[in-house]
């Protein structure tokens, strides 16, 4: 009787391991189906899954579907199955260090994007956030460089004074837009192409696909390549639910992560000619700039914003 019982919780057991459901990672972006970013998280989701013979299975929300990044980033903090693709201004708040990664031309080439992720500096601050719940796997999602698009020409920053330019409110993010010679008025981005459209703001700063992927050019005039931002982002999720994976799932999810978005990046460098002819095409005026304006009027924000001394340190290891 006692070995049939065993048996029996045997079997049981069995049965339960082998009907036992995923561990699940929801992933929310912002960006559209059609945006490399989105591609990069299917290789992501797809590789992941492979790895771990489908007990970590990955699900991604284009377009906010699970709410905004703010939202995305308070519950993961708490612990839950959630990850967000978001911006070094974000998660300024949780760090405010963090936020140097987003300041005026910080990044020079894309071939920058993976040395500065190798640094010391970034690797300190990266780590700073997980006693804040929060674990960033990957920060080398390049989406692109942000231009200006506006409904008005502009070759320098005294063009833009009175300019209402959408920005997303984190304190770096104001002060480029205003150091670029506008207003920044915070919005989310997905209703930019409403507040455009309603004369609520008259400019964005976005990157190629982005803007493509909202219908941009149907609502601006111009194109004003300022190339302000090399735009770096980062998969950012629960270090709660992390901490709850095996380490060799972590190792996974980590190196995935990283796969994908250096996908994302070769995507984005691959079609930023297209993309460019692409909103030529739908009826955007490209303006001609005098770029090295735009570049001395936002010498100063590191600056004003505290951040001189981290520039210097992150300049040397860069060796600048």
């Amino acid at each position: 009787m006692k070995k049939t019982i065993a048996l029996a919780c045997a079997l049981t057991a069995v049965a339960s391991m082998a009907f036992a459901a995923p561990v699940q990672l929801k992933v929310s972006t912002v960006l559209v189906e059609s945006d490399p970013v989105y591609k990069g998280l299917e290789l992501f989701r797809d590789n992941v899954k492979k790895r771990t013979n489908g007990d970590v299975e990955v699900q991604i929300f284009p377009s906010s579907q699970l709410g905004s990044d703010e939202d995305v980033i308070e519950q993961a903090r708490l612990g839950t199955n959630v990850g967000v693709i978001t911006d070094s201004g974000r998660l300024s708040a949780y760090n405010k260090d963090f936020g140097i990664f987003a300041g005026p031309y910080f990044i020079r080439s894309t071939d920058e994007i993976e040395k500065v992720v190798n640094t010391p500096t970034y690797k300190e601050l990266a780590a700073k956030l997980q006693p804040q719940g929060l674990r960033l796997l990957s920060f080398n999602w390049f989406q692109g460089e942000r231009h200006l698009f506006t409904k008005i020409p502009a070759t320098k920053p005294a063009d833009l004074t009175g300019v209402r330019i959408r920005s997303m409110g984190n304190p770096v993010a104001n002060a480029t837009m205003t150091c670029l010679g506008g207003k920044p008025v915070t919005s989310p981005w997905a209703e930019a192409y409403q507040s455009l459209e309603n004369n609520v703001y008259d400019a964005v700063e976005v990157h190629y696909s982005a803007a493509l992927g909202a219908s941009i050019p149907e609502v601006t005039k111009y194109l004003e390549k300022t190339g302000h931002f090399f735009l770096m982002t980062g998969l950012l999720i629960s270090q709660k639910w992390f901490d709850s994976l095996s380490t060799d799932y972590q190792k996974i999810i980590d190196e995935e992560a990283h796969n994908g978005a250096r996908h994302t990046m070769e995507l984005n460098i691959a079609k930023a000619e297209e993309f460019e002819k692409e909103l030529v095409a739908k009826g955007l005026t490209i303006s001609q700039i005098d770029k090295q304006a735009f570049i001395d009027a936002c010498k100063d924000v590191y600056k004003d914003l505290g951040y001189a001394e981290l520039k210097a340190r992150i300049d040397k290891e860069l060796g600048r």
